[in-house]
């Protein structure tokens, strides 16, 4: 029986991309599919998030039946699958990275080994499709967890996670504090470090999220957000194009520290107000994010692998 072999070279990165490449084995496995994370022997466990996928390291041998899912931000994963026979799938979260230093930086002679992708946006197919020789791409979307990510009583705490715009967020916040007269009275949750457990806690009572999305082709971590009915504001970092809107965040021009911090102070003066405005700006979100569902998610990822990649569950 076909199995399906994610390969994580960096499986203990503390990223979305990563958390996801665990999600997609767990679901596989859960739908009845032969599926499995494959790590360097060296390579850790993640241990910020709980999952349930099944994992090997390197030194399990592989199976020329075995599909290989190959993350588009590992070059040096992309060279050693290429001489192998088996069928091999490029998983893009970041298509960024693809045509920087991904894909586009493989010798000429091995790229035609990587004509089948899945995405996890319509954005980002798109952009494959444009640069890229490919024979299939599918969309498999990302998802917010609802299962964790919900409302709690809020309260006057604004939830930011600045891996990527760490002076930003020092800019924005020093900006805010001058700009809101109230600003001591509202708490900050920098959740860079915190396990998904953590950040589930914080965003589920937070009143406020301050986006600080860069670079990212769906930033999942806003769509959390989201679903935990928060008041939105900050940068879209290019792939929440695709889901914000006015109704559902108070969004500004990237790298616009300044709009950012007026647009900060909106939301947290719509937070204290109250009242109508607020309550829909919180619906629209949670409304958004259940566009991206978990469900959802399982049934592209299965019609995926059943109907175009031919495997039986």
């Amino acid at each position: 029986m076909t199995r399906i072999v994610y390969l994580a070279p960096y499986a203990s990165s503390s990223s979305g991309g990563n958390k996801l490449t665990f999600r997609h084995v767990e679901a596989l496995s859960a739908l009845g599919f032969r599926a499995v994370v494959r790590r360097s022997a060296q390579a850790e466990l993640p241990t910020w998030f709980r999952h349930e996928a099944p994992t090997e390291d390197g030194s399990a041998p592989l199976h020329d039946d075995d599909i290989l899912v190959v993350p588009e931000d590992s070059p040096e994963a992309m060279r050693q699958c290429a001489a192998l026979p088996n069928r091999k799938v490029i998983f893009c979260q970041n298509p960024y990275a693809l045509a920087s230093y991904g894909l586009a930086d493989l010798p000429a002679e091995l790229k035609p080994q990587y004509r089948t992708f899945m995405a996890c946006g319509v954005g980002v197919a798109g952009l494959i499709a444009r640069f890229f020789d490919y024979d299939l791409i599918s969309v498999v979307p990302g998802f917010a967890d609802a299962r964790m990510f919900r409302p709690a009583p809020k309260e006057q705490v604004i939830a930011c996670s600045p891996r990527r715009r760490k002076v930003e967020q020092l800019a924005i916040r020093y900006m805010f504090e001058r700009l809101h007269p109230n600003a001591p009275a509202w708490r900050w949750e920098v959740m860079e470090t915190c396990t998904e457990d953590e950040v589930a806690a914080i965003m589920g009572r937070a009143s406020v999220f301050l986006s600080l999305a860069r670079m990212e082709a769906l930033s999942l971590t806003t769509l959390e957000a989201m679903a935990s009915e928060c008041l939105i504001a900050g940068f879209t970092g290019i792939g929440a194009r695709e889901f914000a809107s006015a109704v559902n965040g108070i969004w500004v021009d990237e790298d616009d520290c300044e709009a950012a911090a007026h647009a900060l102070v909106r939301a947290v003066a719509l937070a204290e107000r109250g009242g109508g405005a607020q309550a829909l700006m919180r619906h629209a979100a949670a409304q958004t994010a259940a566009q991206w569902s978990h469900a959802a998610f399982v049934q592209a990822l299965g019609a995926f692998w059943r109907d175009r990649m031919g495997v039986a569950a």
